[in-house]
């Protein structure tokens, strides 16, 4: 006798398994025939260490934090030089990508990321064998069992029904009598009948083919919404129940698989993962949403088993994750990626790591003063899972810091008009500062004393460090200006988290012999540029007066967060003599020329243009000089040598980094911008709202119109 199951597989797969069975053959005897491949890009340039650099990636991540990938040793020279010898081991579809993009211009982040994202599901689906399957539709016999409910059945032979061809209508009675079934009793004959009428709603409104037949009809939006709420709801509550949920000593949760009624609730539970992630797509009501989110993060370890549900699940909570605008449907997304990386093996911890990074990506395209709260949680919420595993960790990160490179190297190398588009764009700036985040989490010099060893990450420190300094001076020019600044706070924060020192100072002096500065700005009405939103200045802003002083205000606030970082370090008066030399001998020149003699037939010389910025350098000059005067005193007293680290660590370590000069100074600085920033927002709000009024002021007129017509 053919079992049901069987004759279900024959009707509905059987024709489409044959005929990937033959594409497959076809495809063997294709390169059974021995034609000579083309070779790949990496192969292009790289020759025969690209096979080699394959077979070093594939040894795993426990050898990439060895001395084969030590990224100090392998940047010695600079990006520039050596990025290639740099990152050696990254996938051959990854440089081909780069290659082109390189050649285009603006490269698109996500189109790279979805192809290595779906590159893996694939070669995930293609090891799990009969997993393959589990999206495939489950009937309701299937669910209930293979049996009817006797006391569903009688009402209908009474009413004449036939099972076949008439769906049964859902009335808030059953439901009542469901949900009290569930909460008494705990019944999981009630579990079944709720999953029937759960794949039946989330299919409501929906053209299905004449094979896929449902049980029951929903035709009333209120019992649509009882069926959704009770499935979220008491689904969890009833499994836990029944297969309670282990938690282990590490945090991690699990299920006895091998529990007779998990074998006996499969079809339940897989027809259940289905419809929860067709809904989840459905949705965009923030409260439900946030309920699904919900439900599956305490459903997660009972789908455990389905491999392939729980990456597309993972896939569209990233979704919600990088796009939903209510800020605690974003919070439980993130709750659920956070629970699926951590009861997870590595495979999926290094999924959650890539599809966040993605999201993440193809939502920080369009950075806005609106739009960088949202980008900012993304960044710092998906920098936490590097914090669970090492060796994914290193590996996942170097191989993306290693594309990051090689994105810089092409638009170095390859002197086209566009290629420097290729990083100078919002995706890149944000992928850099993702990557400092992880680095600053990661190796915080706070975490690394408490713990007693360095951070496994620590060793990316100098590859990041080198991949921002090369594309602050990819250009040069005043228009970028803007970039150079949000990257050299990006490696302010970088230094003060992990105590490294970087030499940041000449990245910054170097722009008072710029155009900008040296020549007398034009006026304009324009309003003050924002340099905290924004990494390239509109060509109306250049040459003007306003952009002009912005600029200054930025290298003043650049000068004194990098010596801010240093104020009680026991080296201050050193570390600020070459500053202090550059700074005095512009302040010498602009004095020089704004009092010298004017030659005979030529008009009088000009006060000196930017007095303001001239009057700001020397106070910075007069508290480096304090502050470094406060340190010296201090010094008198010591008795060890620099020699001594411990002792050098413990200087000034009772003396709070605000009662320093230059702590006080920077302080009321930092306040200045603070409430220079908040007028900002408020005025953009204001505009905002200003320009949404108007829109409903057209579209009252045009509808108006339309009525009058």
């Amino acid at each position: 006798m053919v079992q049901k199951s069987t004759k279900k597989f024959q009707k509905n797969h059987l024709k489409r398994t044959i005929g990937q069975r033959k594409q497959v053959q076809a495809y063997k005897k294709k390169i059974a025939k021995g034609n000579k491949r083309k070779p790949t890009a990496e192969e292009e340039y790289y020759g025969d260490e690209a096979e080699s650099a394959k077979r070093q990636r594939s040894r795993g991540s426990e050898q990439a934090l060895g001395k084969d990938t030590n990224a100090k040793e392998l940047f010695a020279g600079g990006v520039q030089e050596n990025v290639e010898e740099a990152f050696a081991g990254v996938k051959k579809k990854k440089i081909s990508k780069v290659a082109d993009d390189g050649d285009d211009g603006l490269p698109d982040f996500t189109k790279f990321l979805d192809q290595d994202d779906q590159d893996l599901l694939n070669e995930e689906n293609n090891s799990e064998g009969s997993d393959n399957e589990e999206d495939d539709e489950v009937e309701d016999e299937e669910i209930l069992g293979g049996s009817v409910d006797e006391s569903d059945e009688e009402p209908q032979r009474k009413n004449g029904k036939n099972r076949e061809n008439d769906k049964e209508e859902l009335t808030g009675k059953v439901i009542a009598k469901w949900k009290k079934s569930l909460n008494e009793d705990k019944s999981l004959r009630a579990l079944r009948q709720v999953a029937v009428a759960f794949r039946a709603a989330v299919h409501v409104g929906k053209d299905e083919s004449e094979t896929v037949k449902f049980k029951y009809a929903i035709t009333d939006p209120e019992t649509y919404n009882d069926v959704v709420m009770l499935t979220l709801t008491q689904f969890p509550e009833v499994l836990n129940h029944h297969i309670p949920v282990i938690t282990s000593s590490g945090g991690r949760r699990t299920i006895a698989t091998t529990n007779k009624k998990y074998q006996q609730l499969a079809p339940v539970l897989k027809s259940l993962s289905a419809n929860l992630l067709r809904l989840l797509s459905d949705l965009s009501e923030s409260k439900t949403v946030t309920a699904v989110l919900i439900a599956g993060e305490k459903l997660l370890p009972y789908f455990a088993s389905f491999r392939r549900f729980v990456k597309q699940f993972i896939k569209a909570v990233v979704d919600v994750w990088s796009t939903a605008s209510d800020e605690s449907t974003r919070l439980m997304a993130w709750v659920v990626i956070r629970a699926a990386a951590e009861f997870g093996d590595k495979g999926m911890l290094e999924l959650c790591m890539k599809t966040s990074y993605a999201g993440m990506i193809k939502n920080c395209r369009h950075t806005s003063i609106h739009t960088i709260p949202l980008i900012n949680f993304m960044k710092n919420t998906a920098a936490t899972l590097y914090t669970l595993d090492r060796e994914v960790s290193y590996q996942t990160a170097f191989d993306y810091i290693r594309q990051l490179a090689i994105h810089l190297r092409n638009s170095v190398v390859h002197k086209t008009k566009d290629s420097y588009k290729a990083v100078y764009n919002w995706q890149y700036i944000h992928s850099l500062d993702f990557w400092r985040r992880v680095l600053s989490l990661q190796c915080d010099i706070t975490k690394e004393e408490k713990e007693g060893k360095e951070s496994a990450l620590r060793p990316l420190i100098y590859p990041v460090v080198q991949l921002i300094l090369g594309a602050m001076r990819l250009i040069p020019a005043a228009q970028y200006f803007p970039l150079r600044f949000t990257l050299f706070r990006s490696l302010i924060d970088l230094s003060r988290d992990t105590d490294v020192y970087i030499p940041l100072l000449p990245t910054i002096t170097e722009l008072l012999t710029s155009t900008t500065i040296t020549r007398s700005g034009k006026p304009s009405t324009l309003r003050p540029f924002d340099f905290e939103h924004n990494i390239r200045a509109n060509a109306a802003y250049l040459g003007t007066r306003i952009y002009q002083t912005g600029v200054c205000e930025q290298i003043i606030e650049c000068i004194l967060e990098f010596y801010g970082l240093y104020a009680k370090h026991i080296s201050f008066p050193e570390l600020v003599v070459p500053c202090v030399i550059t700074l005095k001998r512009y302040a010498r020149r602009k004095d020089r020329l704004s009092t010298v003699a004017p030659e005979k037939g030529r008009k009088k010389a000009k006060k000196h243009e930017n007095f303001t910025f001239h009057k700001q350098l020397l106070e910075v000059i007069e508290k480096l000089e304090v502050n470094s005067k406060f340190i010296q005193d201090h010094r008198k007293t010591v008795e060890f040598s620099p020699e001594n680290h411990e002792q050098v660590k413990q200087f000034l370590k009772d003396v709070a980094w605000e009662k320093t000069p230059l702590g006080q100074y920077l302080k009321i600085q930092r306040e200045v911008k603070e409430e220079r920033l908040r007028i900002l927002r408020a005025s953009m709000e204001k505009e905002g709202d200003k320009q949404d009024a108007d829109e409903d002021d057209v579209m009252d007129e045009v509808e108006g119109d339309d009525s009058d017509e």
